[in-house]
């Protein structure tokens, strides 16, 4: 008896020992404990993520695209530097979207560019040119529901390129120093056959401009006309900040709004007629009679009611004499287009 219960004793203690390695408690154990494992790494990416998701994380989308303000891009042989004058405002229209209305009679660009220029020789003429190229083969539209520019099919044929000269042309190097280069007289067209210098654009494609600078002796100066930058001295410069797309009317809202608020000249923006300040211009000096002289039959006949609620303690034959004489006898001034009507916003 005592040799059997050894033997028991021994064979449960083999048992013991051969447990199965992988029973269904070991594997709901070992489940439980990597699930766990796999909660703290987790917990641990949370609190102390990547480096990298870190960097991607820190900035919104639309900011990680921007370009680096001031970074350019120079092609050509010619020892100059350029800086793009208000990169700052720029990079907030790129931010957005930036787009430049382009018209038949030309669209100025806003905003303005601008170059200043070093490392220049002083006894030497530069001629700074501006020109404007695709981006890339592609015809653009814009999607409201999501705000944003979708590809719409290849690009159409592009238009001559031109080289719009900057009027002050020929600068001296002394002159390049101490002066910022504006090509704000600069204008935008659609109309394929201008003839006015304008650079011609299609819409609903994207634009790069871009800044070149030919470096001439004094003895020999150029000829605009017959311009080859391959057969200059010359550099060119590409700002990525600049890039616009060009349409007929703004498509998104918040670049009207960027353009009214810091255009000086954005009154043509409120316009109901969509007319630029170059299309229509009202004179500063509109006196209230003057206005009243202008003012159609129905603009009188406010006027009067208005001047008679407002002077009621004011005898009413006199106001009526003073409308009277305002309206038959006094001539309109010669200064004042016949053309040009008051708004309400203008009263």
């Amino acid at each position: 008896m005592s040799k059997r219960i050894l033997n028991i004793e021994n064979s449960s203690e083999i048992h013991k020992c051969k447990k199965p390695k992988f029973s269904i408690d070991d594997l709901l154990n070992t489940s439980s404990e990597n699930d766990e494992e796999a909660e703290i790494d987790e917990e641990e990416d949370l609190i102390c993520p990547s480096s990298s998701a870190t960097e991607k994380e820190k900035l919104p989308e639309k900011t990680k695209q921007r370009p680096k303000m001031g970074i350019k891009t120079k092609e050509g042989n010619l020892q100059v530097d350029c800086k793009l004058e208000g990169s700052e405002l720029w990079a907030k229209f790129y931010d957005l979207g930036t787009e430049m209305i382009i018209t038949k009679s030309g669209r100025r660009m806003f905003p303005t560019v601008k170059v200043s220029f070093s490392n220049v020789c002083l006894d030497a003429l530069y001629y700074v040119f501006l020109d404007v190229i695709p981006v890339d083969s592609k015809r653009y539209r814009y999607i409201y529901n999501k705000s944003a520019w979708l590809t719409a099919g290849k690009a159409e044929p592009v238009p001559r390129n031109r080289l719009y000269l900057h009027p002050d042309c020929p600068f001296s190097g002394d002159q390049l120093l101490k002066h910022v280069i504006s090509f704000e007289k600069t204008k935008l067209t659609n109309n394929e056959v201008d003839k006015t210098g304008h650079l011609i654009l299609n819409s609903m494609h994207k634009y790069q401009p871009r800044i070149h600078i030919v470096q001439r002796p004094k003895q020999l100066p150029l000829d605009p006309n017959k311009v080859v930058l391959s057969d200059e001295l010359h550099a060119t410069f590409t700002f990525p900040e600049t890039q616009f797309m060009a349409v007929t009317a703004y498509q998104n809202q918040l670049i009207t709004k960027l353009k009214i608020e810091k255009n000086p000249f954005a009154k043509g923006f409120r316009d109901p007629s969509g007319r630029s300040p170059d299309d229509l211009e009202r004179p500063n000096d509109l006196t209230p009679l003057m206005f009243y002289q202008q003012s159609t039959a129905l603009q009188q006949a406010v006027l009067q009611q208005y001047f008679s609620k407002t002077f009621q303690q004011i005898n009413p034959s006199l106001i009526s004499q003073m409308l009277f004489y305002a309206n038959n006898c006094a001539q309109p001034s010669t200064d004042i287009p016949p053309t040009v009507t008051a708004t309400a916003a203008d009263l």
